[in-house]
């Protein structure tokens, strides 16, 4: 993420998760001097019905419109905000990478439902789990707000990934713009300290303390030994009182999936402080 955001793009279903989304959008675009595209994705086939006229479909048109527009003046920063109604046919993941490239976003805040919400190819809170692995920008989904709206602590969860070192980078330049402090974790699993060492897990984790605090950046550190690497990094959050969880979304591979499951899937739909999720900028080439 560059030093400064230039556009953030929220793209919104009027769910309470997205007025969430867009209240963490305009408090990061206000510290940042951000441009929000706030756009709602309509399905198509469910604007017009089989014997609706064109005027009655436009008129439906109009009436998400003035949802969008109710959504940007009551914000409290409708000055930073332009808004889009777009209509499709198309699964939501896919338009939201493309809208994204399109404006050159450099974040997107989401809404999510979380764990307990059925499958839906074209609901947006659905689809966080998603987007995150597959989109080239950052994303922050969030469930709710947290009040107030502040980014002071930032929880980092360590690993033995080769992705360890980009994540610490890019989230130092993040924090910067807050003033925040970075809580680093690291959770060793019983199992998995079969298959690597305990003791270069902390070295891991040290190292990285030490890049962050020679960036001025104020840092702590915590080992935990737990079988639920997932749960152990939402109840640490709890406990520091995290504003923000920072994670790399890099896509697992099979061994991986097979033993641990996916453990971003389950951050991102428990959390209930917002998750930013990083893509490996290198992934791609691989």
């Amino acid at each position: 993420m560059s030093e400064q955001l230039k556009q953030i793009f929220v793209p919104t279903d009027f769910s309470s998760a997205s007025v969430a989304a867009l209240q963490y959008a305009i408090y990061i675009g206000n510290r940042t001097n951000s441009h929000i595209h706030l756009v709602h994705f309509a399905l198509r086939e469910s604007l017009k019905e089989k014997n609706d006229t064109a005027s009655a479909y436009k008129a439906k048109l109009r009436t998400l419109e003035t949802r969008l527009d109710e959504m940007k003046n009551t914000s409290g920063a409708a000055f930073r905000i332009t808004t889009e109604v777009i209509t499709t046919n198309e699964p939501i993941s896919g338009l939201i990478h493309d809208y994204g490239l399109k404006i050159g976003a450099e974040l997107a805040c989401i809404g999510t439902f979380g764990s307990d919400s059925k499958p839906n190819k074209f609901n947006l809170g659905n689809n966080t789990e998603k987007l995150v692995k597959s989109v080239d920008f950052p994303v922050l989904t969030c469930r709710d707000v947290k009040s107030p709206i502040q980014f002071k602590n930032f929880l980092l969860p360590i690993d033995l990934t080769k992705y360890t070192s980009e994540k610490v980078e890019r989230i130092i330049r993040f924090a910067k713009g807050f003033d925040a402090t970075i809580h680093l974790v690291a959770v060793s699993e019983f199992l998995e300290e079969f298959i690597s060492s305990k003791t270069a897990l902390e070295e891991k984790m040290e190292e990285a303390a030490e890049t962050i605090r020679n960036h001025g950046l104020k840092c702590t550190t915590e080992m935990i030994r737990h079988d639920m690497v997932s749960n152990s990094i939402l109840l640490y959050a709890d406990e520091i009182d995290a504003d923000l969880l920072v994670i790399m979304s890099h896509a697992e591979n099979k061994f991986n999936q097979l033993i641990f499951g996916s453990r971003i899937n389950k951050v991102i739909s428990h959390s209930t402080i917002p998750v930013l999720s990083f893509r490996p900028e290198d992934e791609d080439s691989e």
